[in-house]
């Protein structure tokens, strides 16, 4: 249902800071608000069955877990709940981190201050920075090879390019395993994973919303990817959500995604309008280069496709620090200092009768009810 009158103050994670944005009293809104995992003592007795089962016959063979860090600080917690259950068995508990999701540099520093700031006790390594050998005919990463129980640890959540940023992302982006990707991602994806999971046997353990899914990997995965994202909405004129501040937002490649995430939330010709700090500029070398001139890597080149096929028939603005010039001639999006400033041109395009869709985070894929069924 639409909301109207004294609306409180919203505030968007915005870098490392936050900025606000009030809406006024006669506008028509409505909230989305996120689903979030509660952690509780069920959750820890859940966590412990589930260590426990995994030790039974580990002997000397220990365990790595291959932990794709995105800057959600409940999958840290679970993450040291876990090595506190595992380090009853066995003291060699190797952590992988990767962190597709995020600039490489800044992410993996994001998860070493967050591994430190809550205690996680093991032997901590960066994957990017372990050597990559042949097996199977693909190149992985040499500790996926020792004898060890594997675990993936990660965050599962809606993605504007994949459809969900999940276990196979994770093991796939990584930098797990090593992949000339084609033009078909969610096959190279599929193709790596099958391999994968039907040689290691790892387990898994991942959020998505307010629910977490625990046991076999490959059973996880499919659980998972069964579970809808989409959320039925009515007919909205604007979209506005945050991007989850730093290090969600530090590069317009990072947070792109969600323009596509967004599309059919909106009617044709409306607003998907985006607050994101973008403090490194728009993203890779890689990125750049399929921008400029259609080069780059496979999903370099469909995340700029997919920005171009939502922009002709949606309105795409931003509240950054990106360059205005650059980013109305290389994407025609426009950018605004302020989320004030983003919805005052807004307006001006819609007036005050716009129906407007507004999420702190992109934690759903809104789905105009008319459109449901034809995704």
């Amino acid at each position: 249902m639409l909301q109207t009158g004294v609306m409180p103050e919203l505030w968007f994670r915005y870098g490392g800071t936050e900025v606000s944005l009030e809406l006024p009293d006669d506008l028509s809104y409505k909230m989305l608000e996120p689903k979030e995992l509660k952690p509780d003592e069920r959750l820890w007795r859940e966590l412990s069955e589930f260590a426990d089962n995994l030790a039974r016959d580990v002997g000397s063979r220990g365990f790595t877990i291959l932990y794709d860090h995105s800057g959600d600080k409940p999958v840290l917690v679970i993450l040291r709940h876990l090595i506190e259950s595992l380090e009853q068995y066995s003291d060699n508990i190797k952590v992988l981190v990767s962190c597709w999701r995020l600039d490489p540099a800044e992410g993996w520093e994001d998860a070493r201050r967050g591994l430190k700031e809550y205690d996680v006790r093991a032997e901590i390594i960066n994957v990017r920075n372990r050597g990559m050998v042949e097996h199977s005919g693909m190149k992985v990463v040499e500790d996926l090879l020792d004898n060890s129980v594997k675990i993936i640890l990660t965050a599962s959540e809606p993605h504007g390019l994949f459809g969900k940023a999940s276990l196979q992302e994770a093991l796939a982006f990584g930098g797990f395993v090593e992949i000339n990707f084609s033009d078909d991602l969610r096959a190279d994806v599929l193709a790596a994973w099958n391999q994968l999971i039907d040689e290691l046997k790892p387990w898994a353990i991942t959020m998505l919303n307010d629910h977490i899914y625990m046991g076999e990997a490959e059973g996880v995965a499919r659980r998972v990817y069964e579970v809808g994202c989409e959320e039925a909405v009515g007919d909205f004129d604007i979209v506005l959500t945050g991007c989850g501040g730093k290090p969600r937002d530090s590069s317009f490649q990072l947070i792109a995604h969600v323009i596509g995430l967004l599309r059919n939330s909106v009617v044709d010709g409306g607003l998907i309008g985006l607050v994101a700090e973008c403090s490194r500029g728009l993203g890779s070398k890689s990125f750049i280069e399929a921008v400029l001139s259609g080069g780059g890597t496979p999903p370099d080149r469909a995340l700029v496709r997919m920005i171009q096929e939502t922009s002709s028939d949606k309105r795409i603005a931003l509240a950054t620090t990106l360059p205005r010039s650059v980013m109305r001639r290389l994407f025609n999006i426009r950018c605004f200092d302020t989320p004030e400033d983003m919805l005052t041109y807004a307006m001006r395009r819609y007036t005050k009768e716009a129906r407007i869709l507004i999420l702190e985070r992109p934690h759903v894929k809104p789905v105009r009810s008319s459109m449901r069924g034809q995704n």
